[in-house]
């Protein structure tokens, strides 16, 4: 019997491909229902993958290895695949979606194909325990399951596939298990962090600008090294939120576990130069159109105006002041943090709002075409257990397609080779 520890997007593409050749598979699963972090995915549209297949998409620090994974089952093996089970698949601006952009047709789909396959899944089960059984006859693996309200008992395997992802999302039902149970059975696993995550950020007055949303550019500073995003950004009172932001977390977290000193900063008009900016505040101290008006009002329209009075409060500017009575050095203050607010990176948030983890089971401890554990023959991981994090936009799937995907078809091929 092949066993499979979680029911997500990586574990049931692994139980489709080892059934289809004929494996006898059960999948436990923690929750009451497959596929609960799938159906959160895309904002509930499920981003299935990515038109553009950069290297730099999926992060690691084996970048090499984890393309090589991704050949095993590329981009349009995914789309095929979602065609084959009935969810026709469209692209959007380079993203690509099932048709009608429902996450849970996705699962439906994938439920119904295990079903068929006559994959048995086992739900609100706990497995508390697993031991490596090495005979002369090969290795076998001891489940210790629970079922809820139930006494624990004993299930074998010959194969296991870990695929119960990370604690990213824990409010999904996620938790560090993988991990600790990986650790437990002596292979390494990175340090893992929260990414694709928020910031939390050391400036003053975070309530004042709460809820603000903003077009801008960032450059993310760890150490010498500079990172940088474009897009939409929400303020908060913790400190920075939006897909930019989450985009840059995971270099954040790997600088701040290093103890390197990590610095964000902000351009708030992200189309024009810092000269350019400095102009459009500067140039209105000797407009006539200007010289009736306070502060606040002249200068409008730059920013939102609660992060306008808030970077004139830190530029020692009073909003109800004549503008004519503002000093210029107040106003190049005003106009250098429009154009460069440099905030200090104090730490991620916690991993309930976070959509994935870095760090995990190092791309060298695993074989590329198999997915299977070096050191432990029969024991495979999958998604996000390993240390690979796509950015947003479909990645993180894919990635758990594809992982899912070569472990479960070299079940299958270990299964006809036995």
């Amino acid at each position: 019997m092949i066993g499979i520890i979680g029911c997500g997007a990586s574990g049931m593409l692994a139980a489709i491909m080892a059934a289809r050749e004929g494996a006898s598979v059960t999948v436990f699963e923690h929750n009451d229902r497959p596929g609960r972090k799938l159906l959160a995915t895309g904002n509930g549209r499920c981003n299935l993958a990515n038109e553009d297949q950069s290297e730099e998409w999926f992060r690691s620090d084996m970048p090499e290895t984890a393309q090589a994974v991704l050949r095993h089952f590329s981009k349009n093996d995914v789309l095929d695949f979602f065609r084959g089970i009935g969810i026709p698949v469209r692209c959007k601006r380079g993203y690509w979606y099932p048709q009608c952009e429902q996450a849970s047709a996705v699962v439906t789909a994938l439920s119904e194909e295990m079903r068929r396959l006559n994959v048995r899944v086992m739900y609100n089960v706990d497995v508390t325990r697993i031991d490596v059984v090495k005979d002369t006859d090969g290795t076998v693996f001891n489940l210790t399951v629970k079922e809820q309200g139930g006494a624990s008992r004993t299930v074998s395997a010959d194969k296991l596939v870990l695929a119960c992802g990370g604690p990213a999302g824990d409010r999904l039902g996620q938790s560090d298990f993988g991990f600790r149970t990986l650790r437990a059975l002596g292979v390494p696993v990175t340090r893992y962090q929260p990414a694709l995550v928020p910031l939390e950020t050391d400036q003053d007055g975070k309530k004042d600008i709460a809820g603000v949303r903003m077009e801008v550019s960032l450059t993310l500073a760890c150490g010498d090294t500079e990172y940088r995003e474009k897009g939409e950004i929400v303020w908060t009172e913790y400190g920075i939120s939006g897909i930019p932001v989450m985009q840059l977390s995971r270099f954040a977290a790997k600088a701040l576990t290093a103890g390197d000193a990590v610095a964000l900063k902000v351009c708030m008009i992200p189309d024009a130069g810092e000269d350019e900016i400095r102009e459009m505040v500067i140039s209105r101290k000797g407009n006539p159109a200007f010289t009736s008006r306070n502060a606040a009002e002249a200068l409008c329209g730059l920013v939102p105006g609660k992060m306008s009075q808030w970077l004139m409060k830190r530029a020692g500017i009073d909003p109800a002041e004549p503008f004519t009575g503002i000093a210029k050095e107040c106003l190049e203050r005003y106009a250098s943090e429009l154009s460069g607010l440099v905030l200090t990176v104090k730490g991620l948030r916690p991993y309930a709002q976070a959509q994935t983890t870095c760090g995990g089971v190092p791309l060298s401890e695993i074989n590329p075409d198999t997915m299977e554990i070096k050191s432990i023959p029969g024991l495979y991981v999958t998604g996000e257990l390993l240390d690979v994090d796509g950015a947003c936009g479909g990645y993180n799937l894919q990635w758990a397609f594809a992982t899912g995907a070569v472990a479960g078809r070299a079940l299958a091929n270990t299964r006809r080779n036995a």
